[in-house]
């Protein structure tokens, strides 16, 4: 039985262990981090029309850490991140993006 897509023990809480294939990029980045310290997925949103190719990631601050909106081609997945250097945490996902091709945002709050 394969667990591709899920994460689950040490830095990874919550009761949703899986990660749309997007998200599981940016958490993979950045799980090993020193500063990060815990990272929880929310609930995957399917069956949004597509993004034809547009794949996107929305960072906004929080209290302790950042939220993740990622937007694969047809799903939305949250991600809340608790980590103690928010500026090097976004720095580390930026370069990801860069380096996938991903738009990568800065938002101002998790209902824009």
């Amino acid at each position: 039985m394969s667990n591709k897509g899920h994460r689950s023990g040490g830095k990874f809480g919550g009761s949703h262990t899986t990660m749309i294939p997007l998200a599981g990029v940016f958490v993979d980045s950045i799980v090993k981090r020193p500063c990060v310290t815990k990272i929880s997925a929310g609930y995957i949103k399917a069956g949004l029309s597509p993004a034809n190719g547009n794949r996107q990631v929305k960072v906004y601050d929080t209290q302790g850490g950042i939220w993740l909106r990622v937007r694969d081609n047809t799903t939305r997945q949250d991600v809340l991140v608790c980590t103690t250097d928010i500026p090097e945490t976004k720095r580390v996902l930026h370069q990801v993006a860069s380096k996938r091709r991903v738009r990568f945002r800065l938002g101002e709050n998790a209902d824009e």
